[in-house]
């Protein structure tokens, strides 16, 4: 019984959702931020290279004057440069973060995980944390990291052993372009690598959180009772609606005209009033037992009881109480009133 096998309900999901429980890949957010920064500075390194050697041009300007003015204008124009180059970098990384997670979790705004909880500083818990799967997990995502990062360094140093002591030949900008070169397609085989990494750690997170989403048979027994109700209460408050239906039909039974029996199975008592409806009104009905009670009590009140057998059963069947008498059956119900208007008529006169 206490076994998790059961899928979670949406309603489970949901309370879930609220206490800040979701499904999310941190690896997958990462990974996409090194790959659109790798990305870019492949397309913005030439620019970006560019731009330091005409900032830095007053290095090779023999008349650059050192003054305080100078000295000002330069770091301006610094200070500019960085924001050129982190800027673009700053942005494209906010964006590819704020996407991936909206993609992953949508919008969510809880305070759940920030509320203190006795488990976060039990032993056993930490325990639990240290040495369960989830460490393991992240050990080996790091161990892979090290591995791509480690392999793809080496291969970099080993095919460019014989490039590199021809270097020394290399103007600086040529030397910056290659070595920029390199940097970049160094960051982009671990940048690939690491997105490999966080598609494996996509799919292991969302199988942790449907895990640790699972009910039991019991945790489903008892989200049914509070969605539908407890059955025992449910049929107690069906009963006790019933019985105050039953009383107030009753009651209105005390303003009816005439009441159309079967003469044994059915009963349905009708009013007509010209000022209030167009047609006669049902205002009790029943079958059987309730048919009975109303036939008691419509001979207390003094209630004229007409028996006719197809007319009480098109009433019962084809109304309910508080409706008017459909068109198809007023021609009958117009007969019945009128025997029940004379009869009261000549115990009047009489």
């Amino acid at each position: 019984m206490s076994e998790k096998t059961y899928q979670a309900t949406p309603r489970r999901r949901q309370e879930a959702r609220k206490k800040g429980q979701v499904f999310k890949s941190t690896e997958m957010v990462s990974s996409l931020m090194l790959v659109s920064f790798v990305g870019m500075l492949k397309f913005y390194m030439p620019t970006m290279i560019r731009k330091v050697a005409d900032t830095f041009s007053f290095v090779y300007d023999l008349s650059f004057e050192w003054t305080a003015r100078s000295v000002a204008s330069l770091m301006v124009e610094l200070l500019w440069l960085g924001i050129q180059i982190v800027g673009p970098l700053f942005i494209v990384g906010a964006v590819i973060a704020t996407l991936a997670n909206f993609l992953q979790v949508r919008a969510l705004f809880t305070v759940e995980p920030l509320k203190p909880q006795l488990s976060r500083i039990s032993p056993i818990s930490g325990a639990k944390r240290m040495f369960g799967l989830r460490a393991w997990m992240e050990l080996l995502k790091s161990l892979l990291k090290i591995v791509f990062i480690g392999y793809f360094l080496y291969a970099t140093i080993r095919d460019n052993m014989e490039v590199f002591p021809a270097m020394s030949r290399f103007t600086v900008g040529q030397g910056a372009m290659y070595i920029g070169g390199l940097i970049i397609d160094l960051g982009w085989k671990i940048a690939l690598s690491f997105f490999v990494i966080a598609a494996l750690d996509y799919l292991y997170q969302w199988w942790d959180y449907e895990k640790n989403l699972k009910m039991s048979r019991e945790e489903l027994k008892q989200e049914f009772k509070q969605t539908e109700g407890n059955p025992e209460l449910k049929s107690e408050m069906k009963r006790r609606q019933r019985a105050i239906a039953m009383r107030r039909m009753m009651q209105d039974l005390k303003t009816a005209d005439v009441v159309v029996t079967n003469p044994t199975h059915y009963a349905v008592a009708l009013r007509y009033d010209p000022k209030e409806n167009s047609a006669p009104v049902i205002v009790a009905k029943g079958a059987d037992e309730i048919a009975r009670r109303i036939k008691e009590l419509a001979k207390e009140y003094g209630i004229v009881i007409v028996e006719n057998k197809p007319l009480a059963r098109a009433l019962f069947n084809q109304t309910e109480i508080g409706q008017t008498v459909p068109t198809e059956l007023y021609k009958a119900v117009a007969e019945v009133l009128a025997f029940v208007y004379r009869l009261k008529r000549k115990k009047f006169t009489g």
